[in-house]
């Protein structure tokens, strides 16, 4: 079994992207011309006319699906390629509960399956942690998905920072011009440290090792890697207004509490989805 994954780019993060990253490290993978099965990341990752070529030329086709794809931020065509390319698909992989139970009614396949994400943890574990006197706070953001809600979680440290003077907060990712030119609209003396858009994994595995809890405002993820990758880095989730109740996150709390952390592992992602594909 030899797998193409499509669109597939070693460096973009984010999303399908990341997790085309890991996918590749762990799955049999191979050229268009050599892989029985085309694999869709996402979506909003790969053009119709190369779906429309893998299914004439015979290809089994497999789309992972995580999360409704917005139309204002896909001009307009992220559903309905979705649908598409569902109906196109010899398998669709959601990516939690959540996500099957959110798509699926527009989607209606037949043939599903539901695997949590994985991430690799030779890179991302809790050895060699740092310690410190005093909390260390971390929020992280590779989108610019209003969804992320930096507002909650910057009122929540500034809430935490007025008991905790000492404290300070990890900050990742992309954010507005304005906010990151005016303090990321701190104003009272709050501690921060703001790592920019970090891109290389062992570089991101210190910083999640110089954290101990990870602001949780996310709305509604199918199945947050940061939150995975977080968790692996021996991260205490913080939930902010209630949002880590939201989405599949839930699922993610629930089979670390019950499995244990080596549950989100490259070896049992890759285990699930050899599964489901050999029965292609």
């Amino acid at each position: 079994m030899k797998i193409y994954v499509a669109g597939y780019d070693p460096v973009a993060m984010g999303g399908g992207r990341t997790f085309a990253r890991n996918f590749v490290n762990t799955m049999p993978v191979g050229s268009y011309e050599e892989s029985d099965i085309f694999f869709l990341p996402s979506a909003s990752m790969v053009q119709p006319d190369e779906v429309d070529r893998a299914k004439a030329d015979g290809k089994k086709i497999v789309l992972r699906c995580d999360n409704i794809i917005r139309n204002s931020r896909n001009r307009n065509t992220g559903m309905s390629r979705m649908k598409k390319y569902s109906e196109m698909a010899d398998l669709v992989v959601f990516q939690s509960k959540f996500a099957e139970e959110l798509l699926n009614p527009y989607l209606h396949s037949e043939n599903y399956s539901v695997i949590l994400n994985g991430v690799n943890q030779n890179i991302f574990n809790a050895t060699n942690r740092t310690k410190a006197e005093h909390g260390r706070f971390l929020f992280s953001k590779h989108s610019s998905d209003e969804t992320k809600n930096w507002e909650i979680a910057r009122v929540t440290y500034q809430q935490v920072h007025q008991n905790a003077p000492d404290s300070v907060l990890n900050l990742v990712g992309r954010f507005d011009g304005n906010v990151e030119e005016y303090n990321f609209d701190f104003y009272n003396g709050e501690n921060f440290k703001y790592w920019g858009l970090v891109s290389d994994e062992h570089y991101m595995a210190s910083v999640y090792k110089q954290s101990d809890y990870f602001l949780y405002s996310y709305f509604n993820d199918a199945c947050s890697q940061t939150v995975i990758e977080a968790i692996s880095c021996g991260v205490k989730v913080m939930d902010c207004c209630g949002m880590s109740e939201t989405g599949g996150t839930p699922e993610i709390l629930k089979a670390y509490e019950e499995f244990g952390v080596s549950h989100f592992n490259l070896e049992r992602m890759s285990y699930d989805y050899t599964n489901e594909l050999e029965r292609l």
